[in-house]
């Protein structure tokens, strides 16, 4: 049986700053629960070259905004992370 692993999809300059369009969230040290503080950190502790890029983005579990309440990991299959579009 093949499971699917839970991944990250990088959009715009994230993608050119992680260098990949996915990742699987296991390639990361996370919680098994998280938000959008926890997703930014883990970001910024990973490529801190970028911290100012990723300490701006909006992240979307699923396509559900990701806000300040704690989400269950395991119950996502897409994690997205979008950079500022449009100055904003």
């Amino acid at each position: 049986k093949v499971e699917f692993m839970a991944h990250f999809r990088f959009f715009a300059s994230t993608r050119a700053v992680v260098g990949a369009e996915h990742k699987a969230v296991s390639d990361f040290d996370l919680p098994p629960h998280v938000n959008t503080a926890l997703l930014r950190d883990m970001l910024v502790k990973a490529y801190p070259q970028a911290r100012n890029l990723f300490m701006t983005c909006t992240f979307l579990a699923d396509g559900a905004r990701v806000g300040d309440r704690l989400l269950v990991l395991d119950d996502f299959d897409t994690i997205d992370v979008l950079p500022p579009f449009a100055g904003g």
